[in-house]
C-alpha cells in the first residue's frame, strides 16, 4: 500500500503513522500501522453517506448486536461465535499521539458466543489486545475458523510495531491463539505477525515512496488477518507482509506465497495487494485481497482470477473475506464498493459475492451493506456477516448513523437452492 504521509493540508491515512517522541518505539522509534487499519478508516466521516441496510438478491436481516468491532465469525456445535476487535482502551494513560489522534492500547478484544435469546454477545475469551487509531477503527482479534472441534483465532498487528510500555502488546500483537470453548482458557499457536514482520525486513528492498507508483517495494509491515483452520494447522493472510502463511499445529510457521503486486495508479486503494483472507474450493486455495484482487494458489502458482456478472462486471471491490461451502461454491465479502475510495457514497456500500469457480458464475447475494467483515455459513445453511465492524459496542440503538445499536451479526437469507450445512 502506498504510503501517504501527513502534511498540514492532509486528512489521515493508514501510511507513514509516527508516534510522539518518547513513547518507545522500536524499529527507528516509530510505528507504522498502515494496512492495519483496513477495518477502520474515516469512521466519523461516512455517516452521513451511507445508504440504510439492503439486499442486493437476498433478506438481510440483523440477528445480533452490541459487539465491539467486530470481525471474525464461526459456528462451533451450532453456537455463533465471534471475534471482537475491541476499542483499545478508555484509560488516557494508555494512549499517545499519533497520526490519528490519540492511539490507544488495552486489554478489550474478545471472542465472545452469540446469545440466541438476547442477541447480545456473551465473551468466552475476554481481555485480549485492542489497539484504537483515534477514531478511525480498531485492531485486535480478526480471523477466527473452526475445524474438527478446534477453535482457531487470528490477533492483528506484529510486536515490533508497538510501544514498548505495552505488555500486552508486546506478548499478544500479532499471535495466532487456540481457544479452549469449555473455560475461554487459550494459548499461543504461533507469532505470526513477529515472523512476517521479519519476512519484509528479508526481502532486502526499499519501502514504496509517498504518494509515488513504487513497483517493487514493500512495506516493513505486518498484520496477519484471515485464517483458515485445517486438519493439520492452519492458513493465514497477512494484510501486512502481503504473505499467505501456513503454521503447522507445532506452531512452525512457512511462507507459502508473497504478492508484491502494485497498483499502477497510487491513488487508488489499497495500493498493494493486502491480502485478508483463504479459502479452499476444489484442489486450490483460494486468496482474496483488500485490492479486489483474487487468487487461485497451487503450490507456488498464482492465477489472478476476476469473478464477473452476466453482464461481464467485476463484482470484487475490496474483499476482507472468502469462505467455501460444501459444494465448492465461494462467497466473498466486499468491505467496502467501487467508487473514489472514502468520497463516493457507492464506496461505503459492501457486498457480499457468490462465485462458484468451476462454472465461472458469480452474483451479488446482498449489498448496500455497512462495513461488512466477515462471514460463515450456519447450520441452517444461511450467511451470517459481521457489518458495522467499525463501530463499537456502546453506540445507543437510537443514535444517529450507521453505528446505533453498535456492531452487528447479519442474516443473509440464502434462497434454498443455495442452501448449505457446512461447519
Amino acid at each position: 500500500m502506498t504510503p501517504i504521509v501527513f502534511g498540514e493540508n492532509m486528512a489521515p491515512s493508514c501510511e507513514g503513522i509516527r508516534t510522539r517522541a518518547g513513547e518507545g518505539i522500536s524499529r527507528e522509534g516509530y510505528m507504522r500501522l498502515n494496512k492495519r487499519c483496513l477495518v477502520g478508516l474515516l469512521a466519523v466521516a461516512i455517516g452521513a453517506l451511507v445508504p440504510g441496510q439492503a439486499s442486493a438478491a437476498s433478506t438481510v436481516t440483523p440477528v445480533a448486536w452490541g459487539l465491539d468491532s467486530p470481525r471474525g465469525i464461526g459456528f462451533y456445535h451450532g453456537r455463533m461465535l465471534v471475534a471482537e476487535a475491541g476499542h483499545g482502551s478508555d484509560n488516557p494513560a494508555d494512549c499517545f499521539s499519533t497520526g490519528f489522534g490519540d492511539t490507544c492500547i488495552g486489554n478489550t478484544s474478545q471472542v465472545s458466543w452469540v446469545n440466541p435469546t438476547t442477541h447480545t454477545p456473551n465473551p468466552l475469551v475476554k481481555g485480549l489486545f485492542s489497539i484504537r487509531l483515534g477514531e478511525e477503527g480498531t485492531i485486535g482479534a480478526s480471523g477466527l475458523s473452526i475445524n474438527g472441534g478446534k477453535i482457531l483465532v487470528q490477533i492483528g498487528a506484529t510486536p515490533q510495531e508497538i510501544p514498548d510500555r505495552f505488555t500486552i502488546g508486546k506478548d499478544e500483537s500479532g499471535r495466532l491463539i487456540s481457544v479452549n470453548p469449555n473455560n475461554g482458557s487459550w494459548r499461543s499457536v504461533a507469532n505470526v505477525g513477529a515472523r512476517d514482520f521479519q519476512f519484509t525486513l528479508d526481502l532486502h528492498v526499499p519501502e514504496p515512496t509517498p504518494g509515488v507508483y513504487s513497483p517493487g517495494t514493500q512495506e516493513h509491515d505486518a498484520n496477519p488477518y484471515g485464517v483458515l483452520a485445517t486438519g493439520n494447522g492452519a492458513y493465514v493472510a497477512d494484510a501486512g507482509s502481503n504473505t499467505l502463511d501456513f503454521v503447522s499445529r507445532e506452531g512452525k510457521i512457512t511462507i507459502l506465497n508473497y504478492d508484491g503486486w502494485r497498483d499502477p495508479n497510487p491513488n487508488n486503494f489499497p495500493s498493494d495487494s493486502v491480502p485478508t483472507c483463504v479459502a479452499r474450493s476444489g484442489e486450490a486455495l483460494w486468496v482474496g485481497e483488500l485490492s479486489g484482487r483474487l487468487l487461485r494458489v497451487e503450490g507456488k502458482s498464482m492465477t489472478l482470477v476476476t469473478p464477473k456478472d452476466k453482464a461481464g462486471n467485476p463484482l470484487l471491490t475490496h474483499v476482507t473475506n472468502c469462505i467455501s461451502d460444501r459444494e465448492g461454491n465461494l462467497y466473498f465479502v466486499n468491505m467496502f464498493g467501487p467508487g473514489i475510495p472514502f468520497t463516493s457514497p457507492s464506496f461505503f456500500a459492501g457486498s457480499v459475492v457468490k462465485f462458484n469457480p468451476e462454472e465461472g458464475r458469480a452474483s451479488v447475494v446482498a449489498g448496500n451493506l455497512f462495513t461488512p467483515n466477515m462471514a460463515a455459513i450456519g447450520p441452517d445453511g444461511n450467511l451470517y456477516v459481521t457489518a458495522g465492524s467499525i463501530c463499537p459496542a456502546n453506540v445507543p440503538a437510537n443514535a444517529p448513523g450507521p453505528c446505533a445499536g453498535g456492531g452487528k451479526v447479519l442474516k443473509i437469507s440464502l434462497p434454498r437452492e443455495e442452501n448449505d450445512n457446512s461447519d
